[in-house]
């Protein structure tokens, strides 16, 4: 995977090691008593930062600066998968865009290793380093709702939930996941899924303008009419191009009641449950999406479990879902008319996970016999180890594959297949078995989902398809040194 090469190896009690002669920085420390910081570079090499420098950079900040050893750090470095243990030099707690100029500035005079915190929901890790800068937008989570031009204006440390709070109170919504504390940053720049996705399209087809600090430190305006290249390329592209401080949203009128919950089947109806599945979401409508999951569902059993959000009016979302409602013989079946926050909600674990998490996944164009075959053969579901499928389609596919930077417009979704427990010592056992479990599946999939996945570089060039070429242009225009990788990189060398 592609951040080991700068960030898994080093750990900073392994730089404490390595200069055992220098105190680490604490925030509450006199500056006049501080020795040099260890870091890490970009290249990879280990550096020493100057406490001048250091304190330099403090002092150009509204917001904190937090180093290993002062109060907050150990909490600020921690991010959703418990799995990812990561110790950056330094975390810059930004107030506002120029705090995020600043310190992009600082980590490319200082050529340090740097990473973007929207909501530290990364299950990869992409949002926090080893030895590195961590710009932390968690600190910047305002948002503006504007109910009669059906828009919203959110900081990009903002959370969905923070949005669809807002939103709601004006019966307004856009597509923002199905976990309210994912941060909408990293979300929407790789394309950004969610209950509303058949109807109205992805959360990066429904942003109207951005706020962007470029690698060299520029704070630029990104729309349709401003920078339009960027806008192109930063709707799927991920964090590639840059630090968004602000999104704007277009808003679509949802709920605020609408017909959801899942129903339950045990685990030995797997199958009829996939051949039923796999007719049922191709043949639904916009308003209505319906997600697959064999493992540990909601009801806190192993079964298989098809989760269900009908956008649209009541009486018509009863209809649609009548098929749903005569199959099978589910243990539960919890569908009803609720509010759309507390769909949103329904998946939220605590912001800190205390599980390990790992997860592979990739795209769908059908449900084909041979996948259900993998699905239901081999593979076998527990409290550990288990598959969810995305539902897709829809709207996603009234836009060409070359009309924004997410190029996966004609998948019907993404299926994942993950496993969390939690003893770390079980991290390399369990990922091996997620990857084996994946190996099953893979064959009837075609690219990945780049919030969810870590794949190699090659992979990584593959999954933007013919998109590549432009995007990395713009990269070599945008971001020449490559600062920001720690993504689904798109490399300047193209």
């Amino acid at each position: 995977m592609q951040r080991r090469e700068f960030c898994e190896a080093t750990v900073m009690g392994g730089l404490a090691a390595a200069f055992p002669h220098v105190r680490l920085l604490a925030a509450d420390a006199p500056v006049a008593a501080l020795a040099d910081l260890p870091a890490i570079k970009l290249s990879g090499q280990h550096t020493l930062i100057a406490p001048t420098a250091v304190r330099d950079f403090a002092a150009s900040l509204r917001g904190e600066l937090l180093s290993p050893g002062g109060a907050g750090y150990e909490q600020a470095r921690r991010i959703w998968n418990g799995m990812i243990d990561r110790h950056p030099a330094l975390i810059a707690r930004c107030a506002g865009p120029a705090d995020v100029a600043s310190a992009v500035g600082f980590a490319r005079a200082n050529e340090l290793v740097l990473a973007v915190r929207g909501g530290g929901h990364s299950f990869p890790g992409f949002s926090t380093c080893d030895g590195g800068l961590v710009i932390d937008l968690s600190g910047m989570r305002g948002v503006r709702v504007d109910p009669a031009g059906r828009t919203a204006r959110a900081e990009g440390g903002a959370w969905g939930g923070d949005l669809d709070w807002e939103a709601q109170h004006h019966a307004l919504a856009t597509p923002l996941g199905e976990i309210s504390n994912t941060g909408i940053g990293g979300l929407t720049l790789g394309g950004g899924f969610g209950w509303l996705t058949r109807r109205f399209g992805l959360a990066c087809d429904n942003v109207v303008a951005m706020d962007l600090v470029t690698a060299d430190g520029r704070l630029l305006r990104v729309s349709a009419d401003d920078n339009a290249e960027l806008f192109w390329a930063l709707r799927g592209g991920g964090g590639n191009f840059g630090v968004v401080t602000s999104f704007e949203y277009r808003l679509h009128p949802v709920g605020p009641k609408v017909l959801a919950g899942y129903l339950a089947f045990p685990l030995e109806q797997a199958r009829d449950v996939l051949n039923f599945y796999a007719g049922f979401a191709t043949a639904a409508p916009r308003e209505l999406s319906v997600d697959l999951e064999l493992g540990f569902g909601l009801h806190g059993k192993v079964g298989a479990t098809i989760y269900a959000c009908y956008i649209g009016d009541p009486a018509q979302g009863e209809r649609a879902l009548q098929p749903l409602a005569r199959f099978g013989k589910p243990f539960a079946n919890t569908i009803v008319l609720q509010d759309y926050v507390q769909v949103q909600k329904q998946f939220d674990g605590p912001v800190h996970s205390p599980l390990n998490n790992y997860l592979k996944g990739g795209f769908l164009r059908q449900f084909t016999p041979g996948l259900i075959d993998a699905l239901t053969g081999d593979f076998r579901p527990d409290e550990t180890f288990g598959a969810y499928f995305h539902h897709s389609g829809g709207a996603v596919g009234d836009l060409a594959p070359a009309d924004t930077a997410f190029p996966h417009r004609q998948a019907i979704g993404n299926l994942m297949m993950s496993g969390a427990w939690p003893d770390a010592s079980d991290n390399d056992r369990n990922r091996t078995t997620v990857r084996a479990n994946w190996d099953k599946v893979a064959r009837f999939t075609a690219g990945f989902y780049v919030n969810l996945n870590d794949a190699d570089q090659k992979s990584t060039d593959d999954n933007y398809g013919s998109n590549y070429v432009r995007l990395a242009a713009l990269k070599r225009k945008y971001d020449p040194g490559n600062i920001f990788r720690l993504n689904a990189n798109v490399r300047p060398t193209a």
